[in-house]
């Protein structure tokens, strides 16, 4: 037992030491931890556990904790192409701890992973060659992550449908990470212990596609990229995303896209000036990067940006409305397609579908549409079970303070308290925003939120910002975090984007 206080107090866990291990192609590594016990996470690709005797054989994905027990043999073994990375946590355990009836399994432990960086800068370490207070940070780290997981198994037991849509969010991500690999469906239903026919109508029942339709989904998104923005050939694009043939890869394009990939390379290879930022996201669901893109507040300095946008020689300009001084010199350039945004009627999903038209993509804009409303029925869906009907205030978190939507906020009311069916609170539902640098000064609105941060924040950020919500009701409260690209722009991307992560925070959640 280590001494981290200088006394002889007993503790009932004591961490020891942290490892690493880099594993190859097809390397294994096998532990036996003695009298000792460990807590794995996965820091890179994935990896499959196997318990002593082969007895239970699980993957292990990146960001996701697993539980190897003492007194037993364990092994991980990379299976995939890449290069995984397994940081191990040594310690003992002592006392009443339930540790030791944990079934093998892995799972994501909310705001953990602040955990496993300090375990891993203290890789090789002994724990006596460590500062005191680095011994006494990781063995409260211990304590936490011992709390976090136990919490997890038995919520797990008790819940066999939660357990199930963790599995599900398992699912969708290894395939959403290696949808461009040949991957064993048949084999991954068999090892999920819920039954082949149960794995394939659950994983519908919670993304809103089929196992094989989402491989399709991902590889046709991924390809349209590859076709507009390299000098790949339709062959090679094939290739890349997961199809050994070219002319079925070829079928499968254009019976979802409504065009050929020849077709699609021809009018995605425009040159494209896209003079909105706003519009980004509207061309990244066609797959299309402009070829010149200026910053914004670019109109402050417009005599400036000329030279450089005859010399990208673009064959269509997209802006948004500009003053007649400049819409004249921009037409000199190139024809230009003048299309509002702010303060206007035309909605993101119209605004996509015309740029989609004058592209002569209108069947790659109508699939993402398609593929939009799917997913944000099936969000709905999850929404009401695990959130039923309990009103959450929407608030984003930003470096000036925060920003309530209320009801009449439509670029955020119309997602989440429509299409994704959230219930909105009585007390905003007159309003339209509210800004402030306090929390305190909405914590009144409503127990729960739904908090919407940067991808810049840090997890720390991210957990302090829970903290504070949860003191303000000290109140059992629900709290979700959704992350989303700074800055916020109102496009397809964007949207797209804000409801994948509403659904994997809600599949992964506690709630």
């Amino acid at each position: 037992m280590n001494d981290i206080s200088g006394s002889q107090a007993t503790a009932l866990l004591s961490f020891l030491q942290s490892e690493s291990f880099i594993l190859k192609e097809g390397e294994r590594v096998d532990m036996d931890c003695g009298r000792t016990s460990a807590f794995g996470f996965v820091l890179r690709e994935s990896v499959h556990c196997l318990a002593e005797n082969e007895a239970a054989l699980f993957e292990a994905t990146v960001d996701e904790w697993f539980y190897v027990p003492h007194l037993s043999g364990f092994s991980v073994r990379n299976r995939e192409v890449g290069t995984a990375e397994v940081l191990i946590v040594r310690f003992e355990e002592s006392g009443a701890l339930a540790l030791g009836e944990q079934r093998p399994y892995s799972c994501r432990l909310p705001h953990s992973r602040m955990w496993a960086e300090a375990f891993a800068a203290a890789v090789d370490t002994p724990f006596e060659s460590l500062p005191d207070v680095t011994r006494l940070t990781l063995q409260s780290h211990l304590y936490a992550l011992t709390a976090a997981w136990l919490l997890r198994s038995k919520e797990d037991e008790a819940d066999g449908a939660k357990a199930l849509l963790r599995l599900m969010e398992r699912t969708y991500r290894l395939i959403a990470n290696r949808f461009n690999e040949p991957l064993n469906l048949e084999e991954m239903a068999r090892e999920s212990g819920v039954g082949t026919g149960r794995f394939y109508q659950a994983f519908k029942e919670h993304t809103g596609f089929t196992p094989h339709k989402w491989i399709t989904a991902m590889r046709l998104n991924a390809s349209l990229s590859l076709l507009s923005n390299s000098p790949a050939s339709i062959m090679d694009v094939a290739h890349s995303v997961g199809y050994a043939d070219e002319l079925y890869f070829s079928r499968v394009f254009k019976k979802h896209m409504g065009l050929s990939p020849t077709e699609y390379v021809a009018r995605a290879n425009r040159r494209i000036a896209n003079l909105c930022t706003v519009f980004e996201g509207d061309f990244k669901a066609l797959g299309i990067t402009p070829a010149f893109s200026p910053p914004r507040g670019w109109t402050e300095r417009w005599q400036e940006l000329m030279p450089r946008l005859r010399a990208a020689q673009p064959d269509i300009i997209f802006t948004q409305p500009v003053p007649e001084e400049i819409l004249l010199e921009l037409q000199r350039i190139a024809p230009v397609e003048m299309i509002s945004w702010k303060n206007s009627d035309l909605s993101w999903r119209d605004r996509l579908h015309r740029i989609g038209q004058l592209l002569e993509l209108s069947g790659v804009a109508d699939r993402w549409l398609a593929q939009f409303k799917l997913k944000a029925a099936n969000a709905k869906r999850l929404v009401r079970l695990m959130l039923g009907h309990t009103p959450f205030l929407i608030v984003s978190a930003h470096s000036g303070g925060y920003r309530v939507y209320g009801r009449r906020a439509k670029k955020m009311s119309d997602l989440f308290y429509d299409a994704l069916g959230l219930t909105s609170p009585a007390a905003v539902q007159q309003i339209r925003l509210i800004e402030t640098e306090r929390l305190e000064d909405i914590s009144a609105l409503c127990d729960n939120a739904l908090l919407l941060v940067p991808d810049t924040f840090s997890e720390w950020q991210e957990s302090k910002l829970i903290a504070d919500w949860n003191i303000l009701h000290p109140n059992r409260t629900e709290c979700l975090i959704i992350r989303h690209p700074a800055p916020s722009l109102y496009n397809a991307s964007f949207y797209g984007g804000l409801v994948d992560e509403t659904v994997s925070r809600l599949m992964g959640s506690n709630i």
